[in-house]
């Protein structure tokens, strides 16, 4: 699975510059709206609520990651958000993203997930879409890749203290 999840987020980067000449990025698409409303919820003890995830989810919106569905429906939005505030963790999706762009009704990201569990920050690149119905999410779909200092530099987006 770290392979494939390595060579989407390689496609990725490669398409990045073609997609940039392709088609203007645009911060202000719903995919971007959505993340920089739950940044602001994650935030607020009360901030993930399920008419807050109805503004930009349909009743049914699904979360799957690395192949796995981890969410399906609202009430599993709040309950799975609720739980990630309540282990202690900060959490932030980066916006704007490094790359997005819209084809028919997917909306494809690259972008920096970064977050601090028990006092140590980490940091994630993330690929993936979403797929649009009626003008709000049904569907994200993102495989991640950690970062590993060790391994190399970190994506300057992301927290190192």
């Amino acid at each position: 699975m770290r392979g494939f999840i390595a060579s989407v987020l390689a496609a990725f980067m490669f398409l990045q510059p073609a997609v940039a000449s392709a088609a203007t990025p645009t911060p202000n698409d719903p995919f971007s709206r959505m993340f920089a409303w739950w940044n602001a919820a994650f935030k607020q003890a009360d901030g993930f609520t399920a008419d807050g995830f109805r503004r930009f989810f349909t009743e049914d919106a699904t979360l799957t990651l690395e192949g796995r569905e981890v969410i399906h429906g609202i009430d599993q939005w709040v309950t799975h958000f609720h739980r990630i505030q309540a282990s202690g963790a900060e959490v932030e999706i980066v916006v704007p993203f490094k790359t997005v762009f819209r084809q028919g009704d997917r909306i494809y990201s690259y972008h920096v997930i970064r977050s601090r569990r028990n006092g140590a920050a980490s940091c994630s690149l993330a690929a993936g879409h979403a797929v649009m119905k009626g003008g709000k999410i049904a569907s994200i779909t993102l495989v991640r890749s950690p970062m590993d200092p060790a391994q190399g530099p970190l994506d300057p987006q992301c927290w190192t203290d």
